[in-house]
């Protein structure tokens, strides 16, 4: 009897068991954007790149993708290490850090003060996929503004948009078109500051 007990007690723990499929866990990885600007008129000004407004999809580690343009799901074995809203701030952060536009360029949690401010809304950063799901494209939206911190007024202001097509149909293409398009935007940016600073 003791042994029957045993049996059924090790049988309806293995029944209960579920084997977890694995998650891929991914990381977006911008090319560096090498453009040292010559324009002089914000090289002794400070700046402070504020941390990115987005929705709250964006500030989780969850990784969305749309059908159809408005059907929204979750790739079920894909995650983000890293939520984009910090990760964009970051690259911006450093990309506007190496470019050598600004005395200095430091991210909001600094203690320091500053001339301006960069306010940085994601207003789209997605995967999409067509109607039949053969075919997936990336877009990314940022609007940026320059804000003047002694006065409060906007010094100047921005909308960048970069499409790219996935080679692939699914998270890992999704991934590395939004890398391409995100690599642009921070190019543009750059460039757009480089106008404003002269």
């Amino acid at each position: 009897m003791k042994y029957i007990l045993v049996f059924i007690s090790i049988f309806t723990m293995l029944a209960c068991t579920t084997t977890k499929p694995t998650i891929t866990d991914f990381k977006l990885n911008v090319k560096q954007v090498k453009l040292n600007s010559t324009s002089m008129g914000c090289k002794e000004k400070t700046l402070k790149i504020s941390k990115a407004f987005s929705e709250s999809s964006l500030m989780s580690l969850k990784m969305d993708y749309v059908e159809d343009k408005n059907k929204v799901f979750s790739y079920s074995q894909s995650q983000w290490v890293v939520p984009p809203a910090d990760f964009i701030s970051k690259e911006i952060f450093f990309s506007l850090r190496d470019s050598g536009l600004f005395k200095y360029v430091n991210l909001d949690i600094s203690r320091s003060n500053s001339e301006y401010i960069m306010e940085i809304t994601i207003e789209d950063f997605m995967q999409y996929y067509n109607e039949g799901l053969d075919s997936s494209y990336v877009i990314v939206k940022i609007n940026i503004n320059v804000i003047d911190i002694n006065n409060s007024s906007i010094v100047s202001s921005q909308n960048f948009s970069s499409k790219v097509d996935a080679k692939t149909l699914d998270a890992e293409g999704g991934v590395e078109a939004l890398n391409i398009a995100l690599s642009d935007i921070i190019r543009q940016n750059i460039e757009w500051l480089s106008g404003v600073c002269k």
